[in-house]
């Protein structure tokens, strides 16, 4: 009877933690009016708004460097007024899940400053592309190519 008691207050706790951790993302949301610039070209959404100054390369997981992986990850950032990325939202992922975690710890140390036309900090909605590839024992270097459409090919 004790450790059911102890798994229902578990499950209850880890209920109640999702929902406080919901509520807080809702809340962020709601401080900052973003403008969205995902209409864009990727290119151009940040321009007249923010500069990149700190931009951290992703590592590439271990795992998937042993495998053979390439691929890539499209993500939604929302810049915030103090320059950082206030949230972001995976669009695209290949091989799915793969390369997330280290595109969002990449993405999380980055930083930008207002351009001089931004003097109110206007927060703002973008996109990125994080790429991946091996340039050895590729395993799927032609479908990552195709999904990608990678900036730069793939060296074979």
């Amino acid at each position: 009877m004790k450790k059911i008691s102890l798994v229902a207050l578990l499950l209850l706790c880890g209920c109640q933690s999702n929902n406080a951790a919901t509520t807080a993302t809702e809340k962020q949301a709601e401080r900052f009016q973003y403008l969205d610039m995902r209409h864009l070209p990727m290119k151009v959404q940040a321009d007249g708004y923010w500069v990149q100054t700190q931009r951290s390369e992703p590592l590439y997981p271990i795992d998937a460097a042993r495998k053979g992986l390439s691929g890539c990850v499209t993500l939604s950032i929302a810049i915030t007024p103090e320059g950082k990325a206030g949230g972001y939202k995976v669009i695209q992922s290949y091989p799915e899940g793969v390369f997330d975690d280290a595109a969002l710890q990449a993405v999380n140390k980055w930083r930008w400053e207002p351009e001089p036309g931004n003097s109110t900090r206007q927060a703002i909605l973008i996109d990125t592309k994080l790429e991946f590839w091996v340039t050895q024992g590729q395993s799927n270097a032609d479908e990552a190519q195709r999904v990608c459409q990678f900036a730069s090919q793939l060296r074979r």
